[in-house]
């Protein structure tokens, strides 16, 4: 804080003996960027009496404003300050809050031991300031300070992450599934805190402005945090790291070995990491959540096809494989798959858990996805999806969860956000799929599928939690370095 220490220093210094009333004091913070100057400008209203005149013969020169100690400040002669700012009906950029001054003694008086008060709201409203330039991508930190102007950019990312419903506001909900769907879950007490030291005005929501604010004071050299706040700084800081280092679906690649319609037949995943390409897992190494919120979708079946493809979870890297029956490729034989058929990475349907809500346990895989957009997928894309809902599947006795999405580049995505829309968009979608899923193994002679909770499509939000709950049968399983079952 000593640029700003120094920049009040000047300003007192040039306003010696001069009348605020003659002379108001500016606040400014400013920045170069190539021929033009950005700058954020507030004022310390004009008044009536005159600033701390120049020390005298008994008064200790204080040569810093960052050297001022107690001792010095009660040395200070009185400073004369108007009554009154400008409203903040009238304007933003007033000094004072609501208009009015700190109480004192003599509502026209600053007593000696509030100049240091004076000192520090004047540094308060330079990083206001700073704030408020920096949710609107300026940036007036001088390069040495400690929040840099391409975090910006990244904590709109973050933002608009927990803002789903693009309101510019987010709620605690939002904030506390931002933090689980980025792998740093807060327990209620750190949520609470969390959210508490954010939402500024205390109207329940954080706007993007409340959100920078708590970030610039959070990475301020100034700012004065608990040791609460310092700890729950440190987990976001987390955060921010895993979006620089994001999954890029880009750096993905596929190869093949074996050939085609064999039981050599794989289908192997590769990633680019800093030009360095290395085989993955697409199980246990694609991100369950991307990075805008999305959820990735591996193709495993295409639409309009019958091989039965399948993440191989039981073999090394878990490549996908066509799945056999008493040593032969399968097909399905009822007829060709009507949608996109896959999988989503890092969950896993424990066998050793019933499900409340269907009875039955888990079936020992990954939870199936089925895409119902127009474009076929390739076996072994990873695509972007929205969750649109998700049938309770049981086969063979085990709880087999069917989740309804769609490709996020798909032309009925802006118009599918919940189970409701495909019905409205969409109709008999729902039923053909349920119809397909119940009688595909009745051509081999086997019963039909049944469905638990009524056979009701559930919405978006069941599924999610769905989602997220085999996500942590996931972590569990994988916790001692399990990888294939």
């Amino acid at each position: 804080m000593d640029e700003q220490l120094t920049l009040i220093e000047q300003a007192l210094q040039r306003a010696r003996g001069a009348q605020l009333g003659e002379m108001p004091l500016d606040i400014s913070v400013s920045r170069q960027y190539g021929d033009s100057t950005v700058t954020m400008r507030t004022q310390l209203p004009a008044g009536k009496a005159a600033l701390p005149a120049a020390p005298g013969p008994q008064q200790p020169a204080v040569s810093s404003l960052s050297q001022m100690s107690a001792a010095h400040i009660s040395d200070i002669p009185a400073i004369s300050q108007p009554p009154m700012g400008i409203d903040r009906s009238m304007t933003r950029l007033s000094f004072y809050e609501g208009g009015r001054r700190p109480e004192g003694p003599d509502p026209d008086i600053i007593a000696p031991g509030e100049a240091s008060g004076m000192v520090n709201q004047l540094l308060t409203e330079i990083e206001r300031l700073k704030r408020k330039a920096l949710s609107r991508g300026i940036n007036l930190q001088s390069p040495h300070e400690d929040v840099p102007a391409e975090d910006v950019a990244m904590l709109k990312q973050v933002f608009s992450l927990a803002d789903s419903t693009g309101s510019g506001k987010i709620d605690k909900q939002d904030f506390g599934n931002l933090h689980f769907v980025l792998g740093q879950p807060l327990d209620d007490e750190e949520l609470t805190m969390a959210f508490k030291s954010m939402d500024r005005d205390k109207t329940g929501d954080i706007s993007f402005d409340e959100f920078i604010a708590w970030y610039a004071l959070a990475n301020s050299q100034s700012g004065m945090l608990s040791k609460k706040g310092e700890a729950y700084t440190r987990r976001f800081k987390k955060i921010m790291a895993k979006l620089e280092d994001q999954f890029e679906l880009k750096s993905l690649t596929t190869m093949t070995t074996g050939q085609p319609n064999s039981l050599e037949y794989r289908v192997q995943f590769h990633y680019n990491d800093r030009g360095q390409l290395k085989q993955i897992s697409p199980w246990h190494d694609i991100p369950l959540y991307s990075v805008d919120g999305y959820l990735h979708l591996i193709t495993e079946i295409p639409k309009f096809s019958r091989a039965k493809f399948e993440i191989a979870t039981g073999e090394a890297l878990n490549p996908i494989k066509q799945d056999t029956k008493n040593g032969k490729l399968r097909e399905y034989k009822y007829g060709d798959m009507l949608f996109n058929y896959g999988a989503f990475p890092q969950t896993w349907e424990d066998p050793k858990h019933t499900t409340p809500d269907t009875g039955f346990v888990g079936d020992n895989d990954p939870i199936d996805a089925v895409e119902i957009g127009l474009k076929r997928l390739r076996t072994g894309s990873v695509t972007k999806v929205k969750v649109l809902g998700v049938l309770a599947m049981i086969d063979d006795g085990e709880t087999d969860w069917k989740v309804i999405c769609i490709n996020v580049d798909d032309v009925m995505a802006s118009k599918l956000n919940d189970i409701g829309d495909v019905e409205r968009e969409m109709p008999g979608m729902v039923d053909v799929l349920r119809e397909w899923l119940r009688n595909y193994k009745t051509v081999d002679g086997k019963p039909e599928n049944t469905f638990g909770l009524d056979e009701r499509a559930l919405d978006r939000e069941y599924a999610l939690n769905v989602i997220n709950e085999t996500h942590g049968f996931w972590k569990s399983l994988t916790s001692d370095g399990t990888k294939e079952v």
